[in-house]
């Protein structure tokens, strides 16, 4: 080879970053993590109030864990959104019910912090199509309806858990 030719290199693709409304889906997963795994509240059986156990929920180990959980999700969620906003404003609004969908079939493992992730990410594609559109289709409808169901019962889980 001379000097005069050149190979050609890739660029390497970089993580797009998530958008606000997944990062704010991974605060609140965060939060409701946090309380349900370290946080005795009046709400849960024999409950006299509120106390914060910190050996509770595995300790250091568990706590490890959940921060993974969703650091791993805000990643997934993160590229799925902004794959998903390089599509017609119709297909991202398709995509926000699959995520709202997930979000919801996640409460399964709410303790994994998952589902407001994925709300998160559904509610900023259901914004975003309707941005793009003008208006909120029907799909999108939808998956913001289920985005705020799959946070409040998150919530709801985390503090009665």
């Amino acid at each position: 080879m001379t000097s005069s030719q050149s190979t050609a290199v890739r660029p390497l693709r970089s993580v797009p970053a998530p958008d606000s409304w997944t990062i704010a889906g991974a605060g609140v997963a965060l939060g409701c993590a946090l309380v349900g795994s370290f946080v005795e509240t009046p709400w849960r059986d024999g409950g006299d109030g509120w106390a914060v156990d910190p050996s509770g929920g595995g300790g250091w180990g568990g706590l490890v864990l959940l921060v993974a959980f969703i650091a791993v999700a805000l990643v997934l969620v993160g590229l799925a959104t902004s794959r998903a906003r390089d599509l017609a404003p119709e297909r991202t609004a398709r995509r926000a019910l699959v995520l709202a969908v997930l979000g919801v079939l996640m409460l399964v493992a709410f303790w994994t912090g998952l589902p407001p992730v994925l709300a998160g990410g559904a509610a900023g594609l259901a914004i975003d199509s309707r941005r793009r559109l003008g208006r909120l289709p029907a799909t999108g409808a939808v998956a913001l309806g289920l985005a705020v169901l799959v946070v409040a019962a998150a919530v709801y889980l985390a503090f009665t858990g």
